[in-house]
């Protein structure tokens, strides 16, 4: 998508892909957020993507987030998602993954190698699934 940076204006009507971004989160019954962490937080596309959006289209979402990493796994990026998805009203899942050293996480086919974090992206999946699930029956 081609999107443009956020002025915090609500004219974007020269990007049409910002339009369709907002389609597509609205119809979403859920959401996953992954981000590269850079500088300890998250990258600059994707807070820029959810600058694009509001609670029109954010609020209620379940989201489950997910964050890699050059170096050892830790919480920055996913807290800081957290932070930004409670702000807008959404709900994230318990359940988050920081895939720490990325570049050697996976084989050539792009299979995970650690067959425990595979165990984890599926227990995620199942919750994000059952909890959305959930706040869409009640």
């Amino acid at each position: 998508m081609k999107l443009p940076f956020c002025d915090g204006g609500k004219d974007y009507s020269d990007f049409p892909d910002v339009h369709v971004l907002q389609e597509v989160v609205t119809a979403a019954d859920g959401l996953i957020l992954a981000t590269p962490e850079y500088h300890g937080s998250v990258s600059g596309v994707i807070k820029n993507a959810l600058d694009l959006m509001g609670f029109t289209e954010l609020s209620g979402k379940v989201t489950g987030l997910i964050s890699v990493l050059g170096g050892q796994p830790n919480s920055n990026a996913l807290n800081e998602m957290r932070l930004i998805m409670r702000w807008v009203h959404a709900w994230v899942i318990p359940e988050q993954i920081a895939i720490g050293q990325a570049w050697r996480a996976f084989d050539e086919d792009g299979k995970l190698i650690d067959e425990k974090l595979a165990e984890r992206l599926d227990e995620f999946a199942q919750s994000l699934v059952k909890n959305t699930q959930r706040l869409r029956q009640g």
